[in-house]
């Protein structure tokens, strides 16, 4: 009975934070963004990302640092106190939306599993020194695509290898090289995991400057800015089979980004290394009083919490 309350509880309680937190997210990442103005696209997607992860990041960090050590120091082990309505019923809630991102994870991985075997049938494996291994595919598989979360592999079509120049493709392997260093395929996975409605814009958003990105990491020089350019319009006519958009990053992921992209990458600068924001000097700075004040009262803090939780039970 202990072990079932202090489950329901906690469960109760990050349900009560993740999706307060979750819904302010969705309503002000724009504002938040604006406010933190970061002066690159790598920048831009990390801050999206972050906003992104943030009501489950907070959630879960309140519930084994604050709600578990709270009960389980605090509550009598031996108590014939049962556990209301409220609480039982947000837990329940919480259940729920773990379940939802549980299959909906498991589902993106297993769809993008078989839509890769599939993909890597009758391919050969492309020498191209890189750590993440190429694979040279049929006609009928995506274009240039980074696909899979734990070994991610990159895909090229003989479409795309007999459409794009030697240094086209050199470019245009590195933009996926970059999702793939980035990790860009997790985080998607995570996206499906921590399930809440109304993230589209943010996730989309997100998305847009994580190919801004890899567009960056790509070029050097403005030879490689036209080559890069010139593979992006090229892959945009051809008719291979896109990838879907669960955990994979085709080099092109909306046709309505194209002229943006190309048009950035036309006008290429070397632009010089950025010298930091002072938004982020008083968000670093914010956060270490929050540490110092959650260390300074984290006594006080536990025994507050769980009057909390007595009150949240009756």
């Amino acid at each position: 009975m202990f072990g079932a309350r202090c489950i329901g509880i906690s469960m109760a309680l990050f349900v009560l934070l993740y999706v307060p937190a979750s819904l302010a997210v969705s309503r002000g990442w724009g504002l938040l963004h604006q406010v933190f103005e970061p002066r690159t696209a790598r920048g831009s997607a990390s801050l999206l990302f972050a906003l992104r992860a943030l009501p489950f990041a907070l959630a879960s960090v309140f519930t084994f640092v604050f709600t578990l050590p709270s009960f389980l120091l605090l509550e009598p082990r031996s108590t014939d106190e049962a556990v209301g309505i409220a609480p039982l019923m947000l837990g329940l809630c919480c259940l729920a939306l773990l379940a939802a991102g549980i299959v909906q994870a498991v589902s993106a991985q297993m769809r993008t599993s078989r839509a890769l075997m599939k993909w890597l049938n009758g391919s050969t494996m492309m020498d191209s020194g890189a750590a993440v291994p190429v694979f040279r595919t049929g006609r009928d598989a995506p274009s240039l695509t980074v696909a899979g979360v734990r070994e991610p592999k990159v895909l090229v079509s003989e479409a795309a290898i007999a459409a794009l120049t030697p240094p086209e493709l050199r470019t245009a392997l590195k933009h996926e090289m970059a999702h793939a260093q980035s990790c860009d395929n997790l985080k998607k996975l995570f996206f499906r995991f921590s399930v809440f409605p109304g993230m589209a814009g943010l996730e989309r958003a997100w998305s847009e400057q994580s190919e801004l990105a890899a567009d960056d990491a790509a070029v050097l020089c403005f030879r490689d800015a036209l080559d890069l350019a010139g593979a992006l319009i090229k892959v945009s006519r051809l008719n291979a089979l896109q990838p879907p958009a669960e955990l994979t990053t085709g080099l092109l992921h909306s046709s309505t980004a194209l002229g943006t992209r190309v048009q950035r990458l036309v006008s290429w600068e070397k632009e010089p290394v950025p010298t930091g924001s002072k938004s982020w000097r008083y968000a670093v700075a914010l956060l270490g009083g929050a540490l110092f004040l959650v260390v300074a009262t984290y006594g006080s803090a536990l025994t507050g919490l769980h009057q909390v939780t007595e009150w949240l039970v009756r």
